[in-house]
């Protein structure tokens, strides 16, 4: 003999599957679509919009180079590339995958980062020659609070001046992100 269904589950059960069936659409629909999704809504996200910084790196060095910025996230001790925006303004657009700045002799450019979770530390820069160096920028920061750039432009000198970069940094060129021994904490 079958029980009977009481009234309240005869309703619970098509909202539950309901719910269950309309989740597991929108788990189909992220995986799928997520990432650019997500990017979209964040690129008006207002406090997204409030981290965003820049500064300006001019190549004073006398060769073309090319540099990425890197920084250690807060908590962590773990260094990568800054994350970049295209610019300050809404939308703020994500650069997804991005690649060494390539600068010529005597040209500046403009770097967006969102600050909220990394200090800016370095400069890694590569010669024509595939020589990698490390230009030190900011002494500030812990792995408890994140900080601003500490200034508005830094100056890449004259390559023989840098000291070679560290190798555990060298993959931060690559966009990757690494764990480093070396990291300093300053008030």
């Amino acid at each position: 003999m079958a029980k009977k269904r009481s009234p309240v589950t005869k309703r619970l059960l098509p909202v539950g599957l309901g719910v269950c069936s309309t989740g597991l659409i929108l788990v189909v629909v992220l995986r799928v679509y997520g990432p650019r999704w997500v990017r979209a809504i964040n690129a008006t996200n207002p406090l997204l919009l409030a981290f965003l910084v820049s500064f300006r790196v001019v190549n004073e060095s006398g060769e073309a180079v090319e540099f990425v910025p890197i920084g250690m996230t807060t908590g962590s001790g773990w260094y990568s590339p800054l994350p970049r925006y295209q610019d300050l303004s809404p939308p703020a657009v994500a650069i997804t995958n991005p690649e060494p700045i390539s600068l010529e002799p005597g040209e500046e450019t403009q770097v967006v980062y969102d600050y909220d979770d990394v200090n800016f530390r370095h400069l890694l820069i590569r010669d024509g020659r595939g020589n990698i160096y490390v230009l030190d920028t900011d002494k500030k920061g812990t792995k408890r609070a994140a900080y601003g750039p500490q200034k508005d432009r830094y100056a890449i000198p004259e390559l023989r001046h840098l000291s070679p970069a560290p190798r555990a940094l060298h993959p931060c060129l690559y966009g990757k992100r690494v764990k480093y021994d070396g990291a300093k904490e300053y008030p």
